[in-house]
């Protein structure tokens, strides 16, 4: 009788950010598929995977000094002639040849996926919220054997549902692996965890210094990046800045203000905490659209800084708000995300 092998998949992660790599780093833990990571190297070098999983690093694909001119059309995102991407995709294809997948799964990139495509192998395109509807990705969209999103199809665009629903497979979302028990940290009364992603300049400190005076009966922490000089810092306010896990902090404030990003809303779900989202700008208005989703599910209160007239008024309502709506509506358990990813797979082979 023939052994069982784990399906292979090749993934291929974008570097902006730090979601496409975690969410590899996820398939590798739960030890589901045979794994092969692609894509540019984090500042950091070539991260360390769980398990047998394999990164490996493709040359870039941008100058030192920021991206080449993309090129004619606009059915491409960003496909610029010249030498660099030329030994990027020849590389890509290499390492393809060597491992063999029986799909490549693009988290994300149109370019790399209509690339798979044409060189012969069953290709699933990652799914992310936003205004997709361009010309690139109605090209990659239709060009694959499946979608596959890490979020339930609760929150989906009905109109992404009717256009690509029988392809696209909803895996939900994961808690982080380091997210505490719920319940084990006590909460802090009046404080405020403001999570900010990783993949952008951070949230405005002059917007949170303004919520704050409003506020002077709470304390406020800010989580991750934040742009503008601090100047005088209000004294409810504390700047710990990126920290390693923020997952006890967030499940220790009486409100987490977070941003929209996959990441931060899974730490934030997973804190069990009545939840405030204010999206930061993201290229198709990614974490906008998301956060509108969200809000529109029951999920979370979504906003911006700027639409808050009573900070006071809106930070008492949300600690009287149900703090599991958001784990509710999103997290899975790791069994069903593996077995819903791997029929994904199943699907596209």
């Amino acid at each position: 009788m023939p052994s069982l092998r784990l399906p292979r998949v090749a993934y291929y992660a974008h570097h902006h950010g730090t979601g496409h790599l975690r969410h590899a780093a996820n398939l590798a833990r739960l030890n589901c598929v045979e794994l092969l990571v692609t894509g540019t190297a984090p500042a950091g070098g070539a991260p360390r995977l769980p398990g047998g999983a394999r990164f490996a690093p493709l040359p870039p694909d941008v100058a030192p000094e920021g991206p080449f001119a993309s090129g004619p059309g606009q059915f491409l995102h960003y496909a610029p002639a010249g030498p660099e991407l030329q030994a990027r995709f020849a590389r890509l294809h290499r390492l393809w040849e060597e491992f063999a997948p029986d799909v490549v799964v693009v988290d994300v990139s149109v370019e790399v996926a209509v690339f798979a495509r044409l060189a012969g192998y069953p290709v699933i395109h990652r799914r992310m919220h936003g205004e997709r509807t361009d010309q690139a990705h109605r090209l990659a969209y239709e060009s694959v054997h499946g979608l596959v999103a890490y979020f339930p199809e609760a929150v989906e665009d009905p109109a992404h549902l009717q256009a690509y629903g029988a392809k696209s497979t909803y895996v939900g979302m994961l808690a982080p692996h380091t997210a505490p028990r719920p319940g084990l940290i006590p909460v802090q009364p009046r404080t405020v965890a403001v999570q900010t992603s990783l993949g952008g300049s951070g949230v405005p400190l002059e917007d949170v210094f303004a919520a704050a005076r409003q506020t002077p009966g709470w304390q406020w922490e800010v989580l991750g990046h934040a742009a503008g000089a601090p100047g005088e810092v209000p004294v409810n306010v504390s700047l710990p800045g990126v920290v390693a896990d923020p997952g006890p902090r967030l499940a220790a404030a009486d409100v987490v203000i977070t941003s929209a990003g996959h990441n931060a809303v899974a730490a934030a779900a997973a804190a069990r905490r009545p939840a405030l989202l204010i999206p930061e700008p993201r290229p198709f208005r990614e974490q906008a659209v998301f956060a509108s989703s969200l809000a529109a599910a029951g999920a979370a209160a979504a906003a911006d800084f700027a639409s808050v007239s009573d900070w006071a008024g809106l930070l008492e309502d949300l600690r009287g708000a149900d703090p599991e709506l958001l784990a509710r509506t999103l997290l899975v358990s790791e069994e069903d995300y593996r077995e819903r990813f791997l029929a994904a797979v199943s699907k596209a082979r």
